[in-house]
């Protein structure tokens, strides 16, 4: 073989061994990034570009939803559904979607040649810390998502210290017939906040309906309501749930619904303004302190 043929060979070899033992290469950075959950509009909003984020969903704008309300870019697409035609059409390369996005969409979607990023284990605490992480990994951000994550642990500490060794109240979430029991970001939330809850100690999983005698004769110390219009009258209006112990002596209690349904890193925030609630004379304030 020829000296320089052999030299080719030789680095061809060096080339393939190194490729071979290379770690798989990153997908590129995606630069037209579109969400279809509420929790994911909230992370991109406070970390990607506003050039970047291409797509939204309809309840990012409304101030009783959600967290980002103003903020989010005049430029974004507002997408009131999973819509494939949309998303092909805005030339999407990263679609965000839910733990519980639809199967089927999914796989129609992974046909046209788009990626996806599901956000997964949002019913906890930790579940929820872990999602930041992923999705700042997967829009090319870990650095914006360490942030978040570094503020929403440093609120969660501080709450703790100020609740150690408090009374725990039993609290009830409550939404028309509703409630909030093991596993559910809610459930997580009342914990937080200084509270137990009483959906969980029911054995209940997930959200789910509860009768509105079992509801009576589980006796929270406090019920915790959105404040939807109407929905502090409703309770006390019922024949049976309004003579809840609860109810009677003033502990039925309401929560922003940008809050109480915040499933990202202002789950932290919901956890002060509820702790406050429960706990006034320790939680002075209903935000966490800067």
């Amino acid at each position: 073989m020829k000296p320089t043929r052999r030299r080719f060979v030789a680095t061809a070899l060096a080339l393939g061994l190194a490729a071979a033992g290379a770690p798989p290469a990153r997908a590129a950075e995606p630069q037209r990034v579109a969400s279809l959950n509420l929790s994911a509009d909230e992370v991109l909003v406070d970390i990607l570009p506003p050039a970047r984020l291409v797509g939204v969903t309809r309840f990012a704008d409304s101030a009783e939803d959600s967290n980002v309300a103003g903020r989010v870019p005049a430029t974004a697409i507002r997408f009131a559904k999973a819509d494939l035609e949309r998303l092909v059409a805005l030339r999407a390369d990263l679609v965000v979607v839910s733990e519980y996005t639809d199967a089927d969409f999914l796989t129609l979607l992974e046909r046209t040649g788009v990626r996806h990023h599901r956000m997964r284990g949002l019913g906890s605490l930790p579940g929820i810390r872990a999602a930041l992480l992923t999705l700042g990994d997967a829009v090319g951000e870990r650095e914006g998502a360490q942030r978040l994550v570094a503020e929403y642990d440093r609120k969660l500490r501080a709450l703790a210290q100020a609740l150690a060794g408090a009374e725990r109240p039993r609290v009830l979430y409550w939404s028309q017939g509703v409630t909030a029991g093991a596993g559910t970001t809610l459930s997580a939330l009342i914990e937080a906040a200084g509270g137990r809850s009483v959906g969980a100690e029911l054995g209940l999983e997930g959200i789910v309906p509860l009768g509105a005698e079992r509801a009576f004769v589980s006796d929270p110390d406090v019920v915790l309501l959105g404040n939807w219009p109407g929905a502090a009258e409703s309770l006390a209006a019922d024949p049976l749930l309004g003579q809840l112990r609860a109810v009677r002596e003033g502990r039925a209690i309401t929560l922003p619904n940008r809050l109480l349904v915040a499933v990202s890193h202002y789950t932290a925030d919901a956890a002060w303004a509820l702790a406050h609630r429960l706990h006034p004379a320790r939680v002075t304030s209903p935000e966490a302190p800067r």
